[in-house]
């Protein structure tokens, strides 16, 4: 059975992405996974050899020590070793240039200072043409990279997280991911503008995810407000337990802003959205725009009023809305024929 060590500085379970690979490859291949202990809650897997390095110390200590414990394991591995880049990681390569690795970039910078995103993106260019061989998330991405010709495709893919199909008659809406810099206050207060005119519909927003300053924001203008009867606010609420959401909501919110360092990453949320059959609303860049189409949900600037208008279509369009076609139009995308058709070619390249 072939030996795949994956090093990855997230906990493992955290990076659905890598999760999934582990899911799907676990009975074909000998799995060791290499990461840090930074959450409480351990996800486990069956099959899977799971490594966990203390992120005790400061940020040279625990960066250090994750060094060490990845090298180790490196020199004394033979097998297929894919690494989930983060900045710093070129310096396992460096260090072992005899060993044949592979990098997978699963994101560029989203930092906000462009100096920084400058900085951030150079070195994995860098990155790019030192390790053996390299996947990217989209071919946006691998455009901006440069090196076309070595980069493969390793897309984004989602599981069908609900199967059932919905019913349009009421508005259950739906926001999953990180509140940290993703103005989902501004869909708060489309959603406020949309019930003011529309009081005799059955309406109801779902916000799952996290960020203290974010959530405090929403918080404070739902509660200011009195929208405490038609939006909750979750927090963080762990993968394995967002089936009642995808089950009892019949729309997706994929609400990315507009920017430059946002606009050829592709959100999870969209892909698991329409693979679950929520029509959904999402925000023009161009990752979306690659998925979004008039059978599975609506493209939209990224400010109140294009909510607003948005959901205003969607009261016109909802006896035409249908699950089925939803989820079927990106069949493609379920982790399966990801993993089938284009990283276990990477694997066996």
């Amino acid at each position: 059975m072939k030996k795949i060590l994956f090093i990855d500085n997230n906990q493992f379970g955290y990076l659905i992405d890598t999760y999934s690979y582990c899911l799907y490859l676990k009975d074909k291949y000998n799995i060791t996974y290499l990461c840090f202990k930074k959450k409480e809650k351990c996800i486990d897997l069956d099959n899977i050899n799971i490594i966990y390095v203390s992120y005790k110390g400061n940020k040279v200590v625990r960066g250090c020590r994750f060094f060490l414990y990845a090298i180790f394991n490196m020199i004394f591995f033979k097998g297929f070793i894919f690494v989930v880049y983060f900045p710093g990681f070129e310096i396992l390569k460096k260090i072992l240039p005899w060993k044949k690795m592979h990098l997978d970039i699963r994101t560029l910078s989203v930092n906000k200072d462009k100096k920084e995103r400058i900085k951030h993106d150079n070195r994995l260019r860098y990155a790019v043409k030192i390790y053996d061989s390299v996947s990217a998330i989209s071919r946006g991405v691998i455009s901006k990279l440069g090196c076309s010709k070595k980069i493969d495709l390793l897309p984004l893919g989602a599981d069908v997280i609900s199967s059932s199909n919905k019913s349009f008659d009421s508005i259950r809406l739906l926001y999953i991911g990180t509140l940290n810099g993703r103005d989902i206050i501004k869909t708060v207060i489309g959603f406020e503008s949309f019930i003011k005119k529309h009081m005799d519909l059955d309406v109801h927003y779902d916000i799952v995810g996290y960020g203290k300053k974010e959530y405090d924001e929403i918080k404070n203008y739902i509660d200011f407000h009195h929208l405490n009867n038609y939006i909750t606010l979750h927090g963080y609420v762990l993968h394995n337990q967002l089936y009642p959401f995808f089950e009892n909501n019949n729309i997706g919110v994929s609400f990315i802003p507009m920017t430059e360092y946002y606009d050829l990453q592709p959100p999870t949320k969209t892909f698991e959205y329409i693979l679950s059959g929520l029509y959904t609303i999402a925000t023009r860049t161009q990752a979306n725009q690659e998925v979004i189409n008039e059978n599975n949900g609506c493209i939209i600037n990224d400010t109140p009023e294009d909510f607003t208008e948005a959901l205003n279509q969607i009261i016109e369009r909802k006896k035409k809305l249908n699950s089925e076609i939803i989820r079927n139009s990106l069949t493609n995308y379920s982790w399966k024929n990801i993993i089938k058709n284009y990283l276990i070619p990477i694997i066996n390249k």
